[in-house]
């Protein structure tokens, strides 16, 4: 019976050492907000992505309508929860024209 408690206890102490704690998930991404300008800009095409199209990638952006019926769609980098430098944020800039078609992305 001792043997058997015994085996039974280096298992379980085996099995535990092979948990790991799970990753801590990503803070959630606000409307507007990227995490990362770049990946982001990857995801679309110039020319061919429509409104629809980048809203379904991207989520909600902050937009900027226009008279000429062009709109400006902004998504701001979200930082890095333990960023190591306190660079400023990148912002992926969309410019969409009246047709709703993606005609130029700026990343600044």
């Amino acid at each position: 019976m001792r043997l058997f408690l015994a085996l039974a206890s280096c298992i379980c102490a085996a099995g535990c050492a092979l948990l790991q704690p799970p990753a801590p998930k990503p803070a959630a991404l606000l409307p507007g907000e990227v995490r990362s300008a770049q990946a982001a800009r990857n995801t679309i095409s110039i020319g061919r992505s429509t409104k629809a199209d980048v809203r379904a990638a991207l989520g909600e952006a902050t937009v900027i309508d226009f008279d000429s019926r062009y709109e400006v769609w902004v998504y701001r980098e979200k930082p890095a929860e333990k960023a190591k430098t306190a660079s400023p944020a990148s912002e992926l800039v969309l410019l969409f024209a009246p047709s709703g078609v993606l005609t130029k992305t700026r990343i600044r």
